[in-house]
């Protein structure tokens, strides 16, 4: 699925190509397949598989399919609210694209001439979800003043 749905086929976002991140490549996989596949959890670059991202790779490019169009994404039968905000990132402006309900979320970086994907990652904790509701919270009340 990573090569069917993120490496292989183009997909746009904000009228952009999404791109992954190639570099360096270990065990002949991109370094995108492991920010999406596994999780660092000592963050020591020691990754480690994440059964629950693995079982969400079709949902990276839904994710982000969905948010360039409607801001909501549709799973088995139901339709979900995407909450999407932006975070200045060194030079990056990466778009944070957040389903509270399916507990997963999406970032995305964009470049002058292309979008990056960073990584996906489904919330086993609830406080780390909470933590990023807060951040979607504080993008929406400064934005609205403006």
């Amino acid at each position: 699925m990573f090569c069917r749905d993120l490496k292989d086929t183009g997909f746009t976002f904000r009228g952009k190509t999404v791109k992954i991140r190639y570099q360096p490549i270990e065990f002949g996989k991109e370094e995108a397949f492991f920010h999406i596949t596994c999780q660092d959890y000592k963050k020591d670059g020691d990754r480690v598989p994440d059964f629950r991202r693995c079982e969400r790779i079709a949902w990276v490019r839904q994710f982000v399919e969905a948010a360039d169009a409607d801001a909501s994404v549709e799973f088995e039968g139901s339709t979900y609210e995407l909450k999407i905000w932006t975070e200045r990132v060194k030079n990056d402006l990466r778009y944070h694209i957040l389903c509270e309900e399916l507990k997963f979320m999406v970032v995305v970086a964009e470049r002058d001439r292309y979008c990056l994907l960073i990584t996906a990652f489904y919330f086993e904790h609830d406080h780390s979800l909470r933590k990023k509701l807060e951040k979607y919270k504080e993008y929406k009340a400064k934005n609205a003043s403006h």
